[in-house]
């Protein structure tokens, strides 16, 4: 065999391998974009108090799959491409744990990535967030209390990481964390003053 026909030989084995890895590349981006779609489906779940399990059973399996799918092309699984679905899991899971009082899972026992778990961790503030109104709208101070102190912490915990995007695009999640604190913080001290005036002047009326 000439030179060339080997070098012919060798650029078709690297077509019908890239061929693949494209392949198995637009399964991963279908993956991630159905575990971000349950995963979604889990958080409006928690929010209105019902039971999410099977919906986990479900994203779970999906990363069970894709995993399968990546088992010839492994470094598609670290290259990004899965970051937004298992972002959006890491936010489910941890949002999950904290209002069922469950443990909470680590980055490799859920199966994602490390970068994917912390930014997802930044998501869940917000979320923290929207159940400290809801406490709030329903005259339940000492929750929203509680959730404002989980939105502390999370902030936090989201401080300690500072690395350039390249590695770790979390300096946006950190911003928007720190504002929201913020902002909760202010609506949880008018709601306990409102409350207390309005403790004041019912005394106030029963004195009459």
């Amino acid at each position: 065999m000439t030179e060339i026909s080997k070098l012919k030989e060798t650029i078709k084995e690297l077509d019908t391998k890239l061929d693949d890895k494209d392949t198995v590349r637009e399964l991963v981006m279908k993956s991630s974009r159905t575990i971000q779609r349950t995963s979604r489906q889990i958080i409006q779940l928690i929010h209105i108090g019902e039971e999410p399990r099977e919906k986990f059973n479900e994203a779970f399996q999906e990363i069970s799959k894709v995993k399968s799918i990546v088992e010839d092309h492994p470094e598609l699984y670290y290259s990004g491409m899965l970051r937004n679905g298992f972002q959006e899991l890491a936010e489910a899971h941890i949002l999950w744990a904290i209002k069922s009082g469950n443990s909470i899972m680590t980055p490799k026992e859920l199966d994602i990535t490390p970068d994917s778990y912390i930014l997802g961790l930044g998501d869940v503030v917000g979320e923290l967030r929207r159940m400290v109104l809801d406490s709030l709208a329903e005259g339940k101070l000492n929750d929203a209390r509680k959730s404002l102190h989980m939105m502390e912490q999370i902030k936090d915990m989201l401080m300690i990481f500072d690395y350039p995007n390249a590695v770790l695009p979390v300096k946006h999640k950190q911003d928007i964390a720190r504002d929201l604190v913020e902002k909760t913080r202010g609506d949880v001290t008018n709601a306990l003053i409102n409350t207390n005036l309005k403790n004041k002047m019912d005394e106030l009326l029963d004195c009459l």
